[in-house]
């Protein structure tokens, strides 16, 4: 680097791209129009770990518009093909072909327009060929029909609907068929027509002449003869249409006789469940028969009820060869409860399923091709059935309706795509006869344009797009934890799209949470894909599937945010996700765990005579019967589920009866293939899990919603509740994070008794811990230590934990923040304000909560008046009882007040009663329009019902929306209700008060009251709702609004740290530091921002950055960002500089030392007694020849390197020159044998002073006052600890060598006093041999010596090499000592060494 960055501040861009951030990325889709309220935060979690069934496709009846168009111009039916089956429409994939009935020749047409699709029975009205095809002469022509011959049918019937069948046989071959009846033919009814009976009611298929299988036969030729004719295949037949309803019923007769016209009249016939031979079950044996005698290969699919309560009802009256005909399960949702007990029928009975049917209105006003509201609402219908029925595929009714009849009869939504049905008229092809008729216009004049033919769309075409164009065949719906979000895996596993409903009327922040699949590709990518409401109906696609910019997932990231606008429907196209991530699916093959009630919080038991639920154990004896092993069953062959058994720790199976629940002695072996020994896993939201038996179809739940311990379990239908879903806890550790603990100098820290370990769905059971505490001593000297502990979890796994314990009192604190809005007064804040800072010991990376008083002197409620930051100071209580507080400072941002809805941020929400599947907890989803809370039971209806939210702050409420939903016809809303919010005191104030009645919109919807609070402060809200006598309530969303701080835009820095300590002369106004840092390896930087919300990234420095590291901060706006850069000035580090060899007078002695970079060149400087000398020539080294005994020598090394500034100076330790020691005098020569040494001979030493025994006496020296003597404060040491050295008598003012024998090492030169005595701890090495040694101290003056007693040296400490236990210390004052040595984080000029 050869200049330094600037210091002062420099302008700040806003980023108005997306910018990366912690925790992914963040991105902006701009919206129509501004919203007044924040943008509500939604996270959504796809889980691919739990995929549903292959998907099969979008799909669509053809019935009555097929039959409408077949014959129009083509240009008409040429783009009605494209908007339903093309690429850039709906792109379906289904069709449902309706085998119509036809009522008798002589019948005058008096259904709906479009509705009388013709039957495939020869039309004979004169009886030419027999009995005539009349309807008086019905009976007859039935007994007579030959269903078996082909020349009872006509083969050239159904022209319109068989164009649209060749069509698609002609240009896809992707197409999924199913063929329906809507009703027999007229001939095989009671009434005679094949609307219904007369009374709606009455069974309509006729039980005599072999009706019941001519009919079946009839369905089963017509298949046969469309396969051969257009070379399709037929995957199902389907006998019923929303059989069982009274909803089909033939009008009242004209005075002519006939049926009355003008009616919305349609085919129909009540087939019921039962064992008559014109009732289902029958017909769907003979169906069965038929097929299998038959060419086509289609099963048959039944009995497409109208909701799937209906559905639920019939399938239970089924007997099992009924059931076993069934090749694949239908229903309509036309009703939306038992959704989850039809999806658990089809589970438990291993049969696809099909959402068959559903359309509707979904506006409520009258027909209105440009409001969203109806695509909405459609939008929540494809999510809801998706989620909770998890269907193979998914069918609209008819998407091409009779625009005339929507727009000026029944002023309805029903369809996406218009088109009149009355087109095709002789003469005035191309134009609406009803519209000509209302334009007056007659023959032979000009055809008026306002009755030309021409095709329209709604807002339901577009949202349905952001489903159909982008779910495709193949794929897997996986479940989430929104209820407003439909996420499908792609078909190659390579990517994921998610649906996401805004039905409200602001912005929403979407954050799509990545972090369940197994990969996240390096370029992977989101892309928004938004359609929102019609603004030009003209050109009504220009609001549709508007696609964004793509948005990079940040590298190392699992997120991504995107905001979206208001109402609106976006599809998240995300590509380069794979896989699943390890814990997605709790539930494993041969995996143990325990199932906890998520409404209760205990753990399902196995008890002695049945199971319960208990509290969790918290000892390993008591959770054996707590614990469950899964037993996988094979794939099944058609509903895709996963099947396990559930295996006790005994060994007994967890099993169904006809009375409940049950602990089954029986094989593993024997359970799998026994259904009331398994059970079906479901989960609708990702991370709770229901099951459902497989001989009863029914879900494990505790009894009566009870949470008490020891409360029963038994079965009941699946409605959603908390008491019917499980969390699946397992047993394997995944974690013991460690324990971070403070303690001042000399005080044992208290280490925690017990440690919680972390599991995969988070955090268990506390276990006990023992510790491997070190010797008291270890706590003397400020550092870190880390100290091991074992433990035993709750399973019976062994673990090891760690607990780093900072020694030394608190230094400094991380600054903290808390944001509200502007004009808050001084009470609130002082409210919000955090009772406790994070504090820091040293620079040590670990945070330790510690209480702060803040210091609000000089503030009041005009301080925070204005939109800013307002700073606070505080004081910190330190660790240290002796110790100075610690400084400390709070933010206190402030932005523009804006209105939140905050339901979504209760703490808690309980309502009185509640319908199962339908809780309290539906009402804070964000969904206006769908089902929320219900209080709906059989019998005795509550007349009140209660909603209570509570939140864990106060809250400054302003207003309460409540949303209520139309169930049918019933006004299932309050006929009034109050608001009662809770005041300090404990005590409710009400508003209003009288209550409030609630009235019904006009447009025939279900109302919606807002409750003005005026700003009250409080901490909870409660609803009291009044009932119409005997109805019940639903509720579809509870918002309560609150005055709250809008997103902070503040990213600045508080705090700015190089290898935990804080930078010299930091301030957040300065965005540009040079810091200078020893040796090669480049600092950590960190940082801590002024907002608490705020993110921090930093890129540290490295050789590519050439040292440069860069902070940026991101406020929690999301797109304001600051940036601050640490330039890293390295500089060589000169360590361990020492003065080598014997230092005798004409010794020569070399300098040695370490360098940081290893390869730098170091430069020497000799002094004796202070006054440099000459060294050799290559610097290193010194004669002492010329040194006079008693001088010191120290040397003096400096450093340098290409791309580092120059070291600093380091000065070795000096070394007292001593005179050359005599040989000693030889002894006298042996006159026996030489002896051979003995095992306690001393061997001679290689260098040091000979190892003579110590003198009887000790030698008092010249001038000394008393005896050279040496004393040791230990007589035992281990290897690698310290022993102090007291010498007395020694030459005054000179030196003394300290030796260890028997091997001699030099361990240090000491100065003695003016007495001639000296101390010092000398360090044993760690290598030194166990064992007895001594200690000698040479007189450098005079050379004389004395020797110690024994001391006695024991192995040394395992781990870290401390004289004391397994404790691994690092000491922070040795580390700060080598920075100060070395050049500490100084903020000063560069010395670079020069090239």
């Amino acid at each position: 680097m050869n200049s330094t960055p600037s210091r002062t501040r420099r302008s700040t861009a806003v980023v108005a791209a997306a910018a990366l951030c912690a925790a992914g990325l963040v991105a902006t889709v701009p919206a129509a129009a501004p919203a007044q309220a924040a943008p509500t935060p939604v996270v959504i979690t796809p889980n691919p770990a739990v995929p549903g069934p292959e998907f099969q496709g979008w799909g669509t009846s053809l019935v009555w518009f097929a039959n409408a168009t077949g014959d129009y111009p083509e240009e008409i039916r040429e783009e009605l093909y494209q908007l339903l089956f093309g690429e850039e429409g709906l792109d379906l994939n289904v069709a449902r072909y309706n085998i119509g009935g036809g009522n008798a020749s002589d019948v005058p047409d008096y259904l709906r327009q479009g509705a009388a699709v013709e039957g495939w029975w020869k039309d004979d009205a004169d009886g030419t060929a027999g009995v005539p095809t009349t309807y008086a002469e019905r009976d007859a022509y039935l007994k007579a029909w030959d269903a078996d011959d082909d020349a009872s049918y006509d083969w050239e019937s159904d022209a319109t609907q068989r164009w649209w069948v060749e069509k698609l046989a002609e240009t896809r071959d992707d197409m999924v068929w199913e063929a329906f009846s809507n009703s027999p033919p007229y001939f095989m009814t009671k009434s005679g027509y094949v609307t219904g009976s007369m009374n709606k009611t009455d069974e309509q298929l006729l039980p005599t002449d072999d009706a019941p299988q001519k009919f079946v036969t009839y369905l089963t030729k017509v298949t046969e003869h469309l396969e051969d004719t257009y070379g399709i295949e037929f995957s199902t037949v389907d006998p019923f249409n929303e059989p069982c309803n009274g909803y089909w019923g033939t009008p009242a007769l004209g005075a002519d006789g006939w049926p009355k016209t003008g009616g919305t009249v349609q085919e129909g016939a009540q087939i019921c469940p039962g064992t008559g031979a014109n009732d289902q079950q029958n017909v769907i044996n003979l169906l069965s028969a038929t097929l299998a005698g038959s060419s086509t290969d289609a099963m048959i699919s039944a009995n497409d009820e109208t909701n799937p309560g209906q559905f639920v009802n019939a399938w239970n009256q089924y007997d099992a060869q009924t059931r076993a005909a069934v090749g694949q399960l239908n229903v309509h949702t036309y009703g939306t409860g038992s959704r989850l007990q039809a999806r658990d029928i089809a589970k438990t009975n291993d049969k696809p399923l099909w959402m068959s049917e559903v359309g509707g209105d979904f506006v409520g006003t009258g027909f209105n091709t440009t409001t969203i509201t109806g695509g909405l609402g459609m939008a929540q219908r494809i999510t809801d059935d998706l989620r909770e029925l998890e269907p193979n595929a998914w069918v609209f009714w008819q998407e091409v309706e009779d625009y005339y009849n929507m727009e000026k009869v029944e002023n309805l939504n029903w369809g996406s795509i218009f088109i009149d049905f009355d087109c095709n008229e002789p003469g005035t092809v191309g134009y609406s006869e009803r519209r000509l008729a209302d334009a007056g216009w007659t023959s032979g004049e000009p055809l008026p344009d306002s009755a030309k033919c021409k095709i329209v769309t709604n807002s339901k075409f577009n949202t349905a797009r952001n489903y159909t164009q982008h779910i495709r065949p193949g794929d897997h719906v996986i479940p989430t934890n929104s209820t407003q979000s439909t996420a499908a895996v792609t078909a190659d596993g390579s990517g994921a799209n998610v649906v996401h409903i805004n039905d409200s009327t602001a912005a929403r922040s979407v954050t799509l949470d990545l972090s369940k699949f197994g990969e996240i590709a390096a370029d992977a990518t989101v892309t928004p894909v938004v359609t929102t409401e019609v603004t030009d109906p003209e050109h009504p696609e220009k609001n549709a599937l508007v696609e964004g910019a793509p948005v990079t997932i940040a590298p190392g990231a699992t997120s991504v945010t995107i905001e979206i606008p208001a109402r609106s429907v976006t599809t998240f196209v995300v590509d380069g996700v794979s896989g699943v991530s390890e814990g997605s699916l709790p539930v494993q093959d041969g995996e143990t765990f325990q199932l906890v009630g998520v409404g209760s919080g205990r753990a399902l038991t196995a008890g002695a005579t049945g199971a319960s639920i208990t509290d969790l154990a918290t000892t390993t004896s008591a959770v054996g019967s707590q614990l469950w092993t899964a037993h996988a069953l094979p794939q099944g062959s058609g509903s895709h589920a996963l099947r396990y058994v559930l295996e006790a720790a005994d060994g007994r199976i967890l099993g169904a009866t006809s009375s409940g629940v049950a602990l089954k002695s029986q094989s593993v072996a024997d359970a799998l293939t026994d259904p009331s020994s398994w059970w079906a896993l479901s989960t609708t939201d990702g991370s709770t899990w229901s099951f459902a038996s497989g001989s009863r179809s029914l879900a494990l739940e505790v009894g009566g919603q009870a949470t008490a311990n020891n409360s029963g379990v038994s079965l009941w239908q699946y409605g959603g509740g908390a008491h019917q879903r499980w969390t699946v806890r397992d047993t394997s550790i995944v974690s013991v994070p460690d324990v971070a603990v403070s303690t001042v100098a000399g005080v044992e820290p208290t280490l925690p008794g017990s440690v919680v370990p972390v599991y995969s769905y988070g955090n268990g059971v506390a276990a006990p811990v023992t510790w491997q505490l070190p010797a008291a001593s270890t706590w003397d000297t400020p550092g870190s230590v880390t100290v091991t502990g074992t433990g035993t979890d709750v399973f019976g796994s062994t673990f090891e934990v760690r607990a780093i314990v900072d020694v030394g009192g608190f230094t400094s604190t991380d600054p903290v923040s808390v944001t509200t809005y502007a004009g808050a007064s001084l009470a609130s804040v002082q409210a919000s304000a955090p009772a406790t800072v994070p504090a820091q010991v040293g620079a040590s990376a670990q945070r330790f909560d510690t209480p702060v008083v803040w210091d609000w002197a000089g503030l009041d409620d005009a301080s925070f008046a204005d939109q800013g930051v307002v700073s606070v100071p505080g004081t910190a209580e330190s660790n240290d009882p002796a110790g100075d507080p610690v400084p400390a400072t709070l933010s206190v941002i402030l932005t523009a007040p804006t209105l939140t809805n905050v339901t979504p941020q209760v703490s808690s929400a309980v309502a009185s009663s509640f319908e199962s599947g339908y809780p309290i907890d539906r009402t804070y989803n964000l969904a206006t329009g769908d089902k929320g809370w219900s209080n709906w039971v059989g019998s005795n209806k509550p007349t009140t019902s209660t909603l209570q939210y509570s939140f864990a702050a106060p809250q400054d409420v302003e207003t309460v929306s409540t949303y209520f939903f139309k169930d049918g016809g019933s006004t299932t809303w309050a006929q009034t209700m109050t608001v009662d919010y809770l005041n300090t005191d404990g005590t409710w104030s009400r508003v209003p008060e009288p209550a409030l009645t609630v009235e019904a919109p006009a447009d025939g919807t279900a109302p919606k009251v807002d409750v003005d609070l005026g700003g009250v402060r409080t901490t909870s809200v409660r609803l009291t709702l009044n009932a119409f006598a005997n109805t019940h309530m639903i509720v579809s969303e509870v918002e309560i609004y609150a005055t709250t701080a809008s997103v902070s835009t503040v990213a600045d820095l508080g705090a700015l740290r190089v290898d935990g300590s804080a930078v010299d002369g930091f301030s957040p106004d300065v965005e540009a530091y040079t810091v200078t840092t020893a040796g090669a390896r480049y600092p950590q930087v960190s940082a801590v921002p002024v907002d608490s919300a705020a993110t921090v990234t930093v890129d540290q420095p490295t050789e590519a950055t050439d040292g440069l590291a860069t902070v940026t901060v991101t406020a929690p706006d999301g797109t304001t960002t600051r940036s601050y850069t640490v330039d890293v000035d390295r500089q060589v580090s000169v360590s361990a500089v020492a003065v080598a060899g014997d230092p005798t007078v004409g010794a020569t002695v070399t300098a040695t030392s370490v360098t940081d970079p290893a390869d730098a060149t170091v430069s020497y400087r000799w002094l004796v007694d202070g006054t440099e000398v000459t060294p050799g020539t290559d610097g290193a080294t010194l004669s002492l020849a010329d040194v006079a005994v008693g001088a010191s020598v120290t040397v003096a090394a400096t450093a340098e390197r290409d791309g580092f500034a120059v070291s600093d100076e380091v000065l070795s330790a000096p070394v007292v020159v001593r005179a050359v020691v005599p040989d000693p005098e030889p002894e006298p020569e042996p006159t026996g044998p030489e002896p051979t040494p003995g095992p306690t001979d001393p061997e001679p030493s290689p260098t040091g002073p000979a190892p003579t025994e110590p003198a009887p006496t000790s030698p008092t020296l010249p001038g000394a006052d008393v005896p050279f003597s040496v004393t040791l404060s230990s007589a035992s040491v281990r290897a690698g600890g310290t022993v102090t050295v007291d010498v007395a008598g020694a030459t005054r003012d000179g030196s003394v060598e300290v030796w260890l024998h028997s091997t001699p090492v030099r361990l240090a030169v000491v100065q003695a006093d003016a007495s001639g005595a000296t101390s010092r701890s000398v360090t044993i090495p760690a290598a030194t041999e166990t064992g007895t040694h001594r200690i000698q101290v040479v007189d450098t003056t005079t050379g004389a010596s004395v020797w110690s007693g024994e001391l006695t040296v024991t192995p040394a400490a395992t781990g870290s090499g401390l004289a004391s236990t397994g404790a691994e210390v690092t000491s922070l004052a040795v580390v700060a000592l080598l920075l100060l040595g070395a050049g500490t984080l100084a903020v000063r000029r560069r010395r670079l060494a020069q090239d």
